[in-house]
């Protein structure tokens, strides 16, 4: 309904706000708000090109931003008969990696899984709900697959303590030939993997204060010796009704949450600062409307 509603919308200069058109651009087309980028091979919106502003809700609510820790599989094993080679990936394993950094506890929902093939090479991805998580898999320099007749399912084992696996049966070409090895694990360049144990205290931050205004509230987070890290090693991330931070330094991960908040924020006018030994939090109230507390439970 979001999108039907903002396609229909018809923006002018003179609405927008923006400046006119010197009029000399006789291919100007109508504009696109409200139609979306299209959406890429891992389901997420397409960024590379000129953004439009469909799918305004879900970005601001971060749904489509790449995951952000991606995991090799790296338990398999293999067989094969005369047509086919059989593959079996654990992705329970795999998924014991995925450990949050804000309650230390597993954090993986299984969302989708999705394959692609070619003739000489076969690539899983899993994909967590909350898009944090990304389980990948892929082997190249197979000695000959038929992709049209190739397949893969989800399937548990029958253990004492069942493990979740991914099947993927790859057609052979030519029919019966033998194998002597399944390919080798594909590098997947341009990846940044997440696969080194960590050796990070995580800390959660328990020494905090916040401000109520007419149109902000500001969060005062102390955390020692954050004014002299990088960038790079703070997240901050809002949504409408929670956000979070994360803080390496050194060898410590300071981490807080907020789950609920009593009112909706806009995302997009929140932001940070870091000052000595603090971070500094402001969130853009939706409204105009007092704050009695920061944390809140709903039913």
């Amino acid at each position: 309904k979001w999108d039907a509603f903002v396609a229909g919308l018809a923006l002018s200069s003179s609405s927008s706000g923006e400046e006119e058109d010197d009029g000399d651009n006789d291919d100007a087309a109508s504009p696109s708000y409200g139609w979306g980028k299209p959406l890429d091979d891992r389901g997420q919106i397409d960024r590379s090109g000129e953004m439009t502003f469909g799918n305004a809700k879900g970005n601001a609510l971060s749904t489509n931003r790449a995951p952000q820790r991606t995991f090799r599989i790296t338990e398999w094993d293999w067989d094969q008969s005369d047509s086919a080679a059989t593959l079996r990936l654990d992705l329970t394993k795999a998924m014991r990696r995925c450990v949050s950094d804000l309650t230390c506890q597993l954090d993986f929902s299984q969302d989708m899984v999705r394959a692609s093939m070619t003739e000489k090479e076969v690539e899983i991805r899993c994909f967590d709900q909350e898009n944090a998580w990304e389980l990948v898999f892929g082997l190249e320099e197979l000695p000959g697959i038929d992709p049209s007749r190739s397949s893969f399912k989800l399937s548990r084992s029958s253990e004492a303590r069942p493990s979740q696996r991914v099947v993927v049966t790859l057609a052979k070409s030519p029919h019966g030939k033998r194998w002597e090895a399944c390919g080798r694990e594909k590098a997947f360049a341009g990846v940044k993997f997440d696969d080194k144990k960590s050796t990070e205290t995580v800390v959660t931050i328990d020494k905090y204060s916040w401000s109520d205004g007419d149109q902000h509230v500001t969060v005062y987070l102390t955390i020692p010796g954050v004014h002299g890290v990088d960038q790079d090693c703070i997240k901050v991330r809002f949504r409408e009704l929670s956000f979070d931070v994360s803080c390496v330094v050194g060898e410590t991960r300071y981490s807080f949450a907020v789950t609920e908040l009593p009112m909706e924020i806009e995302v997009n006018k929140c932001s940070y600062k870091v000052k000595e030994n603090e971070v500094r939090v402001r969130l853009k109230k939706w409204a105009k409307c007092t704050w009695f507390k920061l944390q809140v439970h709903r039913g």
